[in-house]
């Protein structure tokens, strides 16, 4: 009998629940699970659901949306059947679904809602692919009784929970799928960001700590109220129960591990230890981007499966991350990257691809196989299948040529997986000697010949320690005292945000370090900025920067505008989903050196090509420079739309826009 009859015999024999069990006990089932739309987080967008049903030759349905922010759909069972997926979402209605009203009238140009948190979100009606958000109900917070008087959600409202147990005994016993129950929403450390603001809370972490775990706390509070209606609900039926957070970008921690690990991590166990103590189901846990400095930590909170496994962040190398950690958890995704060759690569390359995560993370179980996060909007359907008949081919079980059993030839061609590190980003004169800074070399940026004034010291090191009350107070006195507006920005406000950015690409700095400094030198520039006007001194270049069309997020374009501005630029920020036409009246009127253009999406990443041409059309792109930035972006990407240049965080912005300037 040939292996594939083998698989396929096996396959009869195990149903999904019986091969995801295995999986989750670190043991081998038949094949390699497979999950399409078993989570909020594993499943696909609703464009590319309409083009993967037509792929497959199904017919057009009314398509179902499980998740109204991420405008992900529900996979229907004729597709499941077709492509044999193991998981399906048996969800109470968390708030991406629960009690929300679209309104499509009043705003131009959006449809637009506020959640039961009281978070306003909204979709560009021309083009948009999700909702994002626009408000915020703790933004200009300032007591914790703003907190208490807030409207919260009812984490127990019995219409939540409707046809819940009947929808988990017929999925457990009827079709014999794993149980998978979803939480209240977000992860509370999302919830925290979403309802302060990104741009408040990650400067919170330094400057108002006691407020913000004020905040958490209730939004636990919340979820453990939650979890205790519902785990004993499902009963012994719960397989897994789902929780998140997204701490991480591309490249390291959005925090520093020691803001995880006092603020974080404690809140993380208690969740987790209320949850075992009420329920045998195993926790899944979701994080994109570089999370391999805290996995240990996550693991000793409780946490069992880790999703997505973003396998082109730093750090997170399949066959590395198998080694390291996986008897100690499930990694459940990683399968193929949603920012790379799944978007833009052939399916040959696909397979490529699966065919090395399944035989990295399959080996022993503790693997189910998914997309790195959800499938995006501009991910071709040809794609979605070679990834699913790569995974059913090379997954399975228990023959000869099986995961961690494959013929000495089988990579031959192939380069290994590299090994694994954890990069701290390093400064570039650092970085040309291959290492980091030192702590001394840092403190010599701190050194300035001859004596300084006691208030432009104070002045330096509030802006370095993101102290933002006492840098403005400082920056006031040393105006009072008869320093020049130039004197205060040239040697000690842009000298203090090259530290700032410096320790931050060192790995001494996190996000809200860097955001705390960065608000810091804003404010002091906006006090000084009609100084300069007067005096008629000149800034160091005037710059445009925007979001660009159909993309609503935000955080990483603002962090380069206030990094820019602490470099003595002057910045016309445009805001999010900024139109081509507007980035072209913007620079008519404002007859800026550079323009910045930012993009979170790869579905929104061509709006900057076309931005470009719209730019060349109108017969400025001569007068420009223009820098691009993104998760997504690349140097060949870079090249391709013909930028000017691109960095990759908001520090190395600062100094590519001065190279850009002088060329």
């Amino acid at each position: 009998m040939s292996n594939r009859h083998l698989r396929i015999r096996l396959e009869i024999i195990m149903n999904s629940r019986e091969r995801m069990k295995l999986a989750l006990e670190h043991r081998e089932p038949d094949c390699v699970p497979f999950d399409l739309g078993g989570t909020v987080l594993t499943s696909i967008h609703v464009n590319a659901y309409k083009n993967l049903r037509a792929y497959l030759g199904l017919p057009p349905v009314e398509i179902r949306v499980m998740d109204i922010f991420q405008q992900i759909a529900e996979v229907d069972d004729d597709v499941r059947a077709a492509l044999g997926c193991d998981a399906r979402n048996v969800a109470p209605r968390s708030s991406a679904t629960f009690r929300i009203n679209i309104n499509t009238t009043d705003m131009p140009g959006y449809n637009f809602f506020h959640d039961e948190w009281g978070i306003g979100w909204r979709m560009p009606q021309d083009g948009g692919f999700f909702y994002d958000m626009f408000d915020h109900p703790f933004a200009a917070s300032t007591s914790i009784e703003d907190i208490k008087r807030h409207q919260w959600p009812d984490p127990v409202d019995p219409a939540r929970f409707e046809g819940l147990w009947e929808r988990v005994r017929h999925v457990a016993d009827d079709l014999g799928e794993p149980v998978i129950v979803g939480g209240l929403a977000a992860g509370f450390f999302e919830l925290t960001c979403w309802t302060r603001g990104y741009g408040q809370v990650y400067p919170d972490l330094v400057n108002n700590l006691k407020w913000v775990e004020y905040l958490m706390d209730t939004i636990v509070d919340l979820k453990l109220a939650y979890w205790e209606v519902v785990l004993p609900l499902v009963a012994d039926y719960a397989d897994i129960v789902q929780e998140a957070d997204d701490l991480a970008g591309q490249f390291s921690l959005l925090i520093s591990p020691d803001i995880y690990r006092k603020v974080i991590k404690p809140r993380h166990k208690k969740i987790c230890d209320f949850i075992k103590a009420r329920s045998k189901a195993k926790i899944f846990y979701h994080c994109c981007g570089a999370i391999r400095e805290i996995i240990p930590d996550l693991v000793e909170s409780g946490f069992d499966i880790l999703n997505p496994v973003q396998v082109s962040a730093e750090g997170m190398e399949s066959k590395a991350l198998k080694r390291d950690f996986g008897d100690s958890v499930v990694f459940w995704g990683g399968a193929v990257d949603t920012q790379g060759v799944f978007t833009d690569g052939t399916p040959q390359q696909v397979r490529d691809e699966v065919r090395r995560r399944v035989d990295d993370f399959g080996p022993g179980g503790g693997f189910v196989a998914a997309a790195v996060h959800n499938i995006q909007a501009n991910v071709p359907p040809q794609n979605i299948v070679a990834m699913w008949e790569t995974i059913r081919e090379y997954g399975g079980y228990g023959a000869e040529n099986a995961p961690g059993h494959r013929p000495a030839d089988y990579w031959q061609g192939y380069p290994e997986a590299p090994a694994s590190h954890v990069r701290s980003a390093m400064s570039p004169d650092a970085r040309l000697a291959g290492r980091a800074l030192t702590p001394e070399e840092a403190a010599q940026f701190l050194e300035q010949p001859g004596e300084v004034p006691p208030v432009l010291v104070k002045l330096k090191s509030g802006i370095i320690d993101g102290s933002s009350r006492i840098a403005l107070d400082a920056a006031e006195e040393a105006l009072a005292a008869g320093i020049s507006a130039s004197t205060i920005i040239d040697d000690v406000v842009i000298p203090a945000m090259q530290i700032v950015g410096d320790k931050f690409e060192c790995g001494d700095y996190f996000l809200p370090e860097m955001m705390a400094s960065a608000l810091g030198a804003q404010g002091i520039m906006k006090l000084l900025r009609p100084k300069l006007v007067e005096s008629k001194v000149q800034p160091a270049g005037r710059a445009v920067i925007g979001t660009v069309k159909g993309d609503l997020h935000d955080i990483g374009k603002n962090l380069v505008a206030m990094m820019w501005a602490g470099a003595g630029f002057e910045v016309i920020d445009l805001g999010p989903d900024v139109a081509p036409e507007r980035f072209v009246d913007a620079i008519r009127q404002n007859k800026p050196d550079i323009v910045g253009m930012s993009a979170l999406l790869t579905t929104t990443m061509p709006m900057m090509d076309t931005t470009i041409k719209a730019i060349e059309s109108a017969g400025l792109r001569q007068q420009v420079k223009i820098m691009v930035g993104g998760a997504g972006v690349t140097q060949s990407f870079v090249d391709e739309i013909g930028a000017d240049g691109y960095a990759p965080n908001a520090s190395a912005a600062v100094r590519r826009a001065r190279e850009l300037l002088r060329s």
